[in-house]
């Protein structure tokens, strides 16, 4: 068969930047555009392995794994390792469940070549079929991941610790319709019910919730659409705040009208 590098590195870089996604989907991991478009180029570079001679698979699996490390070092920063290998087994999991599903697309429907190499495959394939399988498998992975989200919602309660000169302990759940984020920081928001963490409230914030308009100025607003409308949610920042004892960023925002438990997260503050 011939191997054209310029497919072989297009349709590597597409197909990586769709599985760093779905790794970062599973992992509950927030990934910027650059970082993800890095790491798959580099995986693309690194696929031109298939045109070497033949390696002994101890080698070839080496080289697969350190390539793993590599890509998941650039999209993800670098963690403790613990979470390393967490992410880096996370991103293989998606890999092989993807390179399962081409094989078998291969094996019962033979659309297309491929050829087989120091553990890199090459697909003589059209793009456009390679980019509707990617993105469908990608699609797939997010459906998965909001149904877990779903269930997983009271179902689990976490203890969520705020330390604000005083700490106040809560019981909180992982909420995938609270996407709050503060617009100024970038930080997402617990929704936190207002006697829960009366201990720890500034004053300005009760001032405002009562309806006071006097020495409120200074107090941080962030807009928030609720099924009821829009309204403005006061936010402040703790000293310290932990999720199943694991430390998060986060602000704390204040609210008069009942969660049905004590506060409520972003999923995403709970990455694996």
């Amino acid at each position: 068969m011939t191997i054209y590098v310029d497919v072989l590195l297009a349709v590597n870089l597409y197909i990586n930047y769709f599985l760093i996604r779905g790794a970062a989907v599973l992992m509950r991991r927030d990934i910027t555009t650059r970082r993800c478009i890095i790491a798959a180029s580099v995986s693309a570079v690194l696929a031109l392995i298939i045109l070497l001679p033949e390696l002994p698979f101890w080698l070839s699996a080496i080289i697969k794994a350190a390539t793993a490390v590599i890509i998941v070092l650039i999209a993800f920063g670098k963690p403790k390792l613990t979470q390393l290998i967490i992410n880096v087994l996370c991103f293989m999991v998606i890999s092989f469940v993807y390179a399962g599903l081409m094989l078998a697309l291969w094996l019962f429907f033979a659309p297309f070549g491929m050829y087989y190499r120091n553990g890199t495959a090459y697909f003589d394939i059209p793009l456009t079929s390679v980019a509707l399988f990617t993105v469908v498998g990608y699609a797939i992975v997010r459906f998965l991941r909001y149904i877990s989200d779903r269930r997983s919602i009271g179902a689990i309660t976490f203890e969520v610790k705020i330390m604000a000169n005083h700490e106040v302990v809560l019981k909180g759940t992982a909420d995938t319709g609270n996407s709050l984020c503060d617009p100024f920081s970038g930080k997402a928001v617990i929704i936190c019910e207002a006697d829960k963490i009366a201990a720890i409230v500034p004053d300005g914030i009760k001032r405002y919730l009562n309806g006071s308009t006097e020495n409120v100025d200074g107090i941080r607003l962030v807009p928030c659409r609720t099924i009821s409308g829009e309204t403005l949610l006061p936010v402040f920042f703790a000293q310290g705040i932990t999720i199943g004892g694991k430390p998060v960023e986060a602000a704390v925002g204040v609210c008069l009208k009942p969660l049905g438990t004590d506060c409520i997260f972003d999923p995403k503050l709970i990455s694996l």
